[in-house]
């Protein structure tokens, strides 16, 4: 296919796990398809209809039916784009944690306009929430065994996570970052972000992670967020408002991409909190 996006394809015996990544102007949004061996399970929306579209059109050359999709949590960044899936897949609910749908439910339409000041008519005006919901504990994704849990107060409020055993993939998701990224700290909890971190250390068996933005990475990734976080959190205590945050957390980590998402943090987190650490 000609994609403007990236597909990353990771070959487990009965399943295979395609990560699906946009351009850098999507901001590098990820939606991973797990294809099992009748069917598909889809991962999160895309912010950008032309790249919600561009995952459809992959997803459908795959030949499979997609039995569902599943929304990670509920920044918009993650479902703006399932306007277009829905479409798409009509025949597919839309599942996610309940405390993930009513956050959207909620605060949707708020987050849909902030961004559409950025991206204007390249994102819907729509408001697609999840009607089904995930529960937590050992069950099956397109036929491959898995443990969902919740994660709480991490890079959103709610977060999803994956763990499948047999193929050693995690699916983490925005609570852990690439690298070569900055880390978006737009909900100021560092401090629970980084317990949480400490805590996905200990699950040792698991050596490929899927995440919410860029390809899928290692383990050494965890240690890079937590890194990452505590810099951020130093460099909130010492800076007076959005705009020292963001130029000091830039020069903090000068070679990482996606300095957007530096300013996006410094814009909402210090609306939140104007002086206060978190």
């Amino acid at each position: 296919m000609d994609m403007k996006g990236t597909v990353v394809i990771s070959a487990h015996p009965s399943v295979r796990i395609h990560t699906y990544v946009s351009p850098p102007d999507g901001w590098l949004v990820t939606t991973p398809i797990v294809e099992g061996p009748k069917e598909l399970v889809i991962f999160d929306g895309q912010l950008l209809n032309a790249y919600a579209e561009e995952l459809a059109v992959y997803a459908r050359s795959l030949g499979k039916p997609v039995e569902r999709i599943i929304v990670s949590h509920a920044h918009p960044d993650h479902w703006a784009g399932l306007d277009v899936l829905s479409r798409e897949f009509a025949d597919a609910p839309i599942s996610a944690l309940p405390t993930v749908s009513r956050q959207i439910r909620a605060g949707g339409e708020t987050m849909l306009a902030r961004l559409r000041g950025l991206f204007g008519d390249r994102i819907t005006t729509r408001v697609t929430v999840p009607a089904g919901n995930i529960a937590l504990g050992e069950q099956t994704i397109a036929g491959a065994r898995c443990e969902c849990r919740e994660l709480s107060n991490v890079e959103s409020d709610t977060q999803l996570l994956v763990l499948l055993p047999n193929q050693k993939v995690m699916m983490a998701f925005d609570t852990i970052y690439s690298p070569t990224d900055h880390v978006p700290t737009l909900a100021g909890h560092f401090e629970h972000w980084l317990a949480v971190l400490e805590d996905l250390k200990t699950i040792s068996e698991y050596d490929e992670i899927v995440i919410g933005h860029n390809a899928p990475t290692g383990r050494s990734a965890i240690d890079t967020t937590a890194e990452y976080l505590r810099k951020a959190k130093q460099i909130q205590n010492i800076s007076k408002d959005a705009a020292s945050y963001a130029d000091n957390l830039k020069a903090a980590f000068p070679n990482r991409a996606m300095p957007g998402f530096v300013d996006l943090s410094a814009s909402l987190l210090y609306m939140a909190r104007p002086t206060t650490a978190a």
